[in-house]
């Protein structure tokens, strides 16, 4: 599924205005979002949305329109909150994935780092869906500017690899 090429190249965090991007893969197109200094592969027929609500940016990157039928089976939503506390990120991250972890019963747990961005994740199967979805989520710190950076990847289980 093109859910793992979009986990592999999903964000791009760079310091500076404009992006060089590489060449997106076949089937796939860069989405940029300026505003957080970040470029999304997204494959060619899906549907991207933005929202935004307080402190908190959503993306969804999905197979399915949104607009069109209130929901989707397969994609990845992004949110982005940028008015947590420096140094605090980490820690908030590393908490929430845990608790979701234990809440969920999830059978992969984990933790990396790559370059300044601290990330915990976990991997179990929904409820609430008639799909039975598998649900991958990932939460990224940045402990420099205490931004967190949420994905949440779902397919239903069929169609999950």
């Amino acid at each position: 599924m093109r859910l793992s090429a979009i986990l592999i190249s999903l964000i791009l965090i760079t310091s500076v205005e404009a992006m060089e991007l590489p060449k997106p893969p076949n089937d796939f197109s860069w989405k940029e979002i300026i505003e957080i200094k970040a470029a999304f592969l997204v494959p060619d027929r899906w549907h991207f949305k933005r929202e935004a609500k307080d402190n908190t940016l959503a993306f969804f990157i999905t197979q399915q329109d949104i607009d069109k039928e209130g929901r989707f089976d397969t994609g990845v939503t992004i949110n982005v909150f940028r008015k947590a506390k420096p140094g605090t990120a980490v820690e908030y991250a590393k908490s929430f994935i845990a608790r979701i972890a234990t809440d969920k019963k999830a059978g992969d747990i984990w933790a990396r780092q790559f370059g300044p961005f601290q990330s915990f994740g976990c991997r179990f199967k929904g409820a609430n869906s008639p799909h039975i979805p598998i649900i991958h989520m990932l939460m990224v710190a940045n402990p420099k500017t205490g931004t967190l950076y949420l994905f949440i990847f779902e397919a239903p289980e069929a169609t999950w690899t």
